[in-house]
């Protein structure tokens, strides 16, 4: 990393290793409290929210690698606020829009909290939405429905992918609008998610793209979830090889801790090993995004089908490892799967980013 690439890390994870404490974690979810806003307005204020905002619109105009360190201190922490999600609709989806200063100075600011809905019903996701953007005499109308929105119960705001007649569009619409109807249901990654009907005046500020730029702005959105879900995945992972290291050393078998076991031994080193392939990958696909090269898409689904696979094997052994005591709500191993899991399918699977990225290859 840079030399600022590494102040950003450190100030993060002092702040998050300081501030963010598993059990209170544990306890805010079993309420139904899946954003802290302490915590939202300290992102905020370090200046988490305006990494990939360009600096022509007062942001830091920052890169995916940047944003990628979060992501990765994320899974570590198991963060339960959506600073990926909103990370990557700013990025991709706010930022490039004529209106993108009515909006972002709220959302880099963390009075709103924006995103993405894009999820229709299997198989159905952003290749062909039905919730459609129309004209009316009054304006503009927003019509349909979006289920499974990932950190739905925490959005203020929603940025809708909708079908209008030149192709598809981007629409920011409050969760409180008239005519927004959202049902929110619990998730075993702690996050929560959220179905919604639309029937709601759009007005003009609110459409952020349509067209050909729409469709840019999908296919940027989809590559930047895929990166960053993959350094979370990352992150995820590899906290739950350094918990599953310590535990063996601590843990006495047979009169001796089980870290000295040899076959156990060659088995976390094969998770290591696994982990930092991932690593590499994950920082390539970085690169590449960030210097807009050829291969940029390659590397955004290999990085993606990577990190997923590794990321389920790492955690089920580290499950394995711990032994009963990893099913257990009070112990953190058991969470980083399931996070690990959720981020599997977040915008685009591994199956997805497998097909795709066979056909890029090709």
């Amino acid at each position: 990393m840079t030399e600022d690439q590494t102040l950003l890390h450190d100030a993060s994870d002092r702040y998050l290793r300081d501030s963010y404490d598993f059990n209170a974690r544990r306890e805010r979810i079993a309420l139904g409290v899946y954003t802290d806003p302490q915590h939202w307005r300290a992102f905020a204020e370090m200046g988490w929210l305006a990494l990939p905002v360009p600096e022509i619109l007062d942001g830091l105009g920052l890169g995916t690698r940047e944003c990628a360190i979060l992501a990765e201190l994320c899974g570590q922490y198991l963060i339960t606020e959506p600073l990926i999600d909103v990370l990557a609709a700013v990025s991709a989806l706010i930022a490039p829009s004529p209106h993108a200063e009515r909006w972002l100075g709220h959302v880099v600011g963390g009075e709103l909290i924006t995103v993405a809905a894009i999820d229709e019903g299997a198989g159905q996701r952003s290749k062909k939405p039905s919730t459609k953007l129309t004209q009316v005499d009054s304006g503009w109308r927003l019509t349909g429905s979006k289920q499974w929105i990932n950190a739905g119960p925490s959005a203020t705001h929603f940025i809708v992918l909708a079908t209008v007649e030149e192709g598809f569009a981007w629409v920011i619409c409050p969760r409180d609008a008239a005519g927004v109807n959202c049902e929110d249901f619990p998730t075993h990654d702690g996050r929560g998610g959220t179905n919604c009907a639309f029937n709601t005046e759009i007005e003009e500020n609110q459409i952020l793209l349509s067209g050909e730029p729409a469709q840019a702005a999908l296919d940027a959105y989809r590559e930047l979830a895929m990166i960053l879900s993959s350094a979370e995945t990352l992150g995820a992972a590899n906290a739950a090889l350094d918990t599953t290291v310590e535990y063996t050393k601590q843990r006495v078998q047979f009169g001796q801790p089980l870290s000295s076991f040899q076959a156990l031994q060659h088995r976390m080193a094969n998770m290591l090993i696994q982990i930092e392939l991932t690593r590499s990958l994950v920082y390539a696909a970085c690169d590449a995004a960030d210097g807009d090269t050829p291969d940029q898409s390659r590397f955004a689904r290999a990085a993606k089908v990577k990190a997923s696979s590794v990321g389920r094997k790492v955690s089920q052994e580290a499950i394995q490892l711990h032994g009963g005591i990893a099913t257990t709500d009070e112990y953190i191993v058991g969470h980083f799967f399931k996070r690990i899991t959720a981020l599997d399918s977040w915008v685009c699977s591994r199956g997805e980013a497998l097909k795709e990225f066979m056909a890029v290859s090709g």
